[in-house]
């Protein structure tokens, strides 16, 4: 039966959230029986090469244990000897390095990555808790655990004895053989216990991978809430998302208006731009309206667009980058021209209206006041 939180069964396979959050606490897929077949075998590999290797080494090492000839045991031959073992153990130290190379790569296949967690070596009181030690021992997986390891031994133990049975004749009469053949059978003996053990532990080892990887799995699963409120997180809370759909919403209204308003551009009195990044088209028309207002802006390519309208209707066009600015950021399309830049709009429209009786007059920038400067984005100068 699956496990159960708040009244809730976990039947559903974790995500990819819940697994990364489980690796950076450290809480990944581990099999210590992979661990030991994999240090096991490397070393049946070490002593195969050893073997190989150091013949020559192990039987001058071995001529020192021959007293048949005293004369013999000359300095040359401990020098021998010595070189022999240092040779022997190099060999030990340099394979060393292949063995914890094996147990990262048994980690990378076991759990998918080598993982260090910080929060996962961090000291925890609870660990020191007896109570709670004493739960884990006589929980199910500490039963598993004992009977795993219980079988482990008997088998270790059965195979281990079988192999020394088998050599059992070498070895009684090893009283009547030469030194040479001693070491031949010891190391023979050594060899196949050690191949032997390592074929029972890869045996154990592939089955415990496959029982930790299912309880794992079967830790890391999720119920209905555990999902819903990680998607929660993940995506906010049901208010937030409705206000930025809601945002999303008039920000796409906007700019439909705005897109619609660029074919109102042919009435408007004027085009105040910035030159180029801004744009904002303005109407004025007393008997319909008493103030002038707005009926297209944009900025960018829509700016582009409006200006680009306005030259194919013979619209008049005014470069004022301050209030070009300002008319964009503090009014809408269809809206009076703000109170505070009547002053301003007033002065451009007068300057459009001698233009159009044929002055020849050259434009002044109409002040603008400070608290409705702004930059290209938006801020207050």
């Amino acid at each position: 039966m699956a496990e159960e939180d708040g009244g809730q069964e976990k039947t559903l396979d974790p995500s990819e959230k819940k697994l990364a959050k489980g690796k950076a606490d450290g809480d990944v897929l581990k099999s210590q029986e992979m661990f030991v077949f994999g240090t096991t075998f490397m070393g049946l590999i070490v002593l195969s090469f050893i073997g190989m290797i150091s013949k020559n080494a192990l039987a001058s090492w071995a001529s020192l244990f021959r007293f048949d000839h005293p004369e013999s045991l000359s300095a040359e031959r401990f020098f021998s000897a010595e070189l022999g073992l240092n040779f022997i153990l190099g060999t030990v130290a340099i394979f060393g390095i292949p063995s914890v190379v094996t147990v990262l790569f048994i980690q990378i296949c076991v759990g998918g990555s080598i993982n260090f967690s910080a929060k996962a070596m961090s000291f925890k009181p609870d660990k020191l808790n007896p109570i709670k030690g004493l739960k884990k021992i006589i929980s199910i997986k500490g039963l598993v655990e004992l009977v795993k390891g219980f079988f482990k031994i008997l088998l270790l133990i059965g195979m281990s004895a079988t192999i020394v049975w088998a050599a059992l004749p070498k070895i009684l009469h090893l009283s009547s053989s030469s030194l040479d053949d001693g070491i031949a059978v010891f190391y023979q003996t050594l060899l196949a216990l050690v191949g032997s053990l390592v074929v029972i532990l890869g045996i154990i080892g592939a089955a415990d991978f496959l029982y930790q990887r299912h309880e794992w799995l079967k830790k890391m699963r999720m119920s209905h809430k555990d999902q819903k409120d990680e998607q929660k997180d993940s995506d906010g809370s049901p208010e937030v998302k409705s206000r930025i759909r809601r945002l999303q919403m008039e920000a796409s209204q906007k700019a439909s208006q705005r897109a619609h308003a660029v074919s109102e551009v042919h009435e408007a009195s004027v085009i105040i731009t910035n030159p180029t990044h801004f744009a904002v088209a303005l109407k004025y028309a007393p008997d319909i309206r008493a103030t002038p207002y707005v009926i297209a802006s944009g900025k960018g390519p829509m700016a582009l667009r409006i200006i680009d309208e306005g030259e194919k209707a013979n619209i008049t066009r005014v470069q004022s980058p301050v209030l070009a600015r300002a008319l964009y950021f503090t009014s809408d399309i269809g809206s009076d021209v703000s109170e505070d830049l009547f002053s301003a709009v007033a002065s451009v429209l007068a300057y459009v209206l001698q233009l159009e009786r044929g002055a020849d007059l050259s434009f002044e920038d109409p002040e603008i006041p400070k608290d409705l400067q702004y930059d290209e984005f938006g801020s207050k100068l």
